[in-house]
């Protein structure tokens, strides 16, 4: 039996370039740093709330900004410069360190692997330059598809690309709402990854620092697999 991991893309695959924001806006990097956090929670509550993927980003920047020192007046200006670079070269660029060659030791282990990202339809091109492309046989981009997590059909997407059944897949993403309740609706296991440890007392899935920490116990056979609901049927028809 074939078993596949599907990744979110930012803050689980891909994360925040603070140098380069801080550039941007002429901020310390590591003011920059310490302010994700808290603008993460301000991006997820919106989330929860139901605001777009678009708008999301433009409330998270704001507040990244704000919490990192810029003066108000700059703040309006400085989100724009920050989305002509972001739409240049997405701002989610840095690859921790270890996390490709454990991706590639899951693979060699008969793990099949796919990305699922609410992203702006650039996603491939990203990956193509961090040279991650090659590891993954599916890479599910919202702006390419038309779907948003978490819609179950864009996991469905992913799952049927690959030839797995939906409760043969785990999909690991950094928000709760979207990431761990949307693959869960569309029979997928789930995992949360928690790097800016926003979600300290969550116990709505198995919560990771690190990404590499569910591969690992992916590999080790540690991860508690999720029973289908009752009465599920496999959305490809097998």
């Amino acid at each position: 039996m074939s078993r596949a991991l599907l990744l979110d893309a930012g803050n689980t695959l891909v994360y925040l370039d603070h140098a380069a924001v801080a550039a941007i806006a002429g901020l310390d990097a590591g003011a920059v740093e310490r302010a994700e956090a808290p603008a993460k929670r301000r991006y997820e509550a919106m989330l929860r709330e139901g605001a777009s993927h678009e708008d999301g980003w433009a409330a998270f920047m704001r507040e990244l900004l704000g919490a990192a020192g810029l003066a108000s007046a700059r703040v309006d200006e400085t989100v724009v410069a920050l989305r002509a670079a972001h739409d240049e070269l997405n701002l989610w660029r840095r690859v921790p360190s270890g996390l490709p060659e454990a991706l590639r030791r899951l693979r060699q282990a008969g793990w099949k692997l796919g990305v699922v990202s609410n992203s702006e339809g650039r996603l491939r091109e990203l990956f193509d330059v961090l040279a991650l492309t090659s590891l993954f046989e599916v890479i599910v981009d919202s702006g390419v598809v038309g779907l948003q997590k978490p819609d179950p059909r864009v996991f469905w997407l992913a799952t049927e690309a690959l030839g797995v059944a939906p409760p043969d897949a785990v999909y690991v993403g950094d928000i709760p709402a979207v990431d761990v309740d949307g693959a869960r609706a569309a029979g997928l296991s789930a995992a949360l990854v928690d790097t800016l440890g926003v979600f300290p007392d969550y116990r709505g899935a198995p919560r990771y620092e690190r990404t590499e920490a569910l591969i690992d116990d992916l590999r080790e056979h540690r991860f508690v697999w999720e029973s289908p609901p009752s009465g599920s049927e496999d959305p490809h028809g097998r």
